[in-house]
């Protein structure tokens, strides 16, 4: 990959914890400054069981915050975390 990256292209990754190799969730949103416009933080949702699935309006979707200081890694389809 190349030094700069789309929103698009970060946007539905899978997010893998490093210790475990658990899929954490996907890329789902992002929070960055707005002062010097640089990303903090990557939100990933985890992903929905079939009651969440078919009733996405009873169930908001769970986001776990990822600072951008936790990536290890950005692959191709994954990116791989380091959560203390």
């Amino acid at each position: 990959m190349g030094e700069n990256m789309r929103y698009s292209e970060l946007h539905c990754k899978q997010v893998i914890d490093m210790k475990t190799g658990k899929v954490i969730g996907r890329v789902n949103d992002l929070r960055f400054s707005e002062k010097d416009y640089v990303i903090k933080e990557l939100f990933v949702a985890q992903p929905p069981n079939c009651i969440k699935r078919c009733f996405p309006w009873l169930f908001p979707t769970e986001e776990i915050p990822v600072k951008i200081s936790d990536i290890v890694q950005i692959g191709e389809d994954v990116i791989i975390v380091q959560v203390l």
